[in-house]
């Protein structure tokens, strides 16, 4: 693949975030990883590039549960940003169990792609670029 990717990583665990990012660096596909432990950052810095036209991430890697702000609640506010507008970011739910709740609440939404299981793998990883980006 020639085409270099932006990630973001949503997720309130340094763990999580220091592996994900790590296993991201592997790749010669990933141009740049900017972590987020807080919901609210992610959407903010995301929310004031689509105002400033500025490069967005290619990928969003969205955990569900987190304090203060879900991972659901974040499209939400990120959809009432978008009023329609087009969007082109890839997003994927991150998540340790695939809780009925959650898969009804991703299936009423529009922007994310995908659940992914944490902790992702290089397997996962590659598909996933293969599958929206080849």
């Amino acid at each position: 693949m020639n085409q270099k990717l932006d990630f973001f990583i949503i997720d309130d665990s340094d763990v999580n975030n220091y592996y994900t990012e790590d296993l991201l660096n592997e790749f010669d596909y990933t141009n740049s990883v900017t972590t987020f432990l807080k919901a609210k950052e992610g959407l903010t810095e995301l929310v004031k590039r689509i105002h400033d036209k500025a490069k967005l991430p290619d990928v969003v890697f969205l955990d569900i549960r987190m304090p203060e702000m879900d991972g659901f609640e974040f499209i939400e506010e990120l959809e009432e940003e978008l009023d329609e507008q087009e969007f082109n970011v890839k997003i994927f739910i991150l998540t340790s169990s695939k809780h009925r709740r959650d898969v009804e609440a991703f299936e009423k939404q529009q922007i994310a792609c995908e659940f992914l299981n944490k902790p992702l793998d290089k397997e996962e990883i590659m598909a996933m670029v293969d599958k929206h980006f080849s």
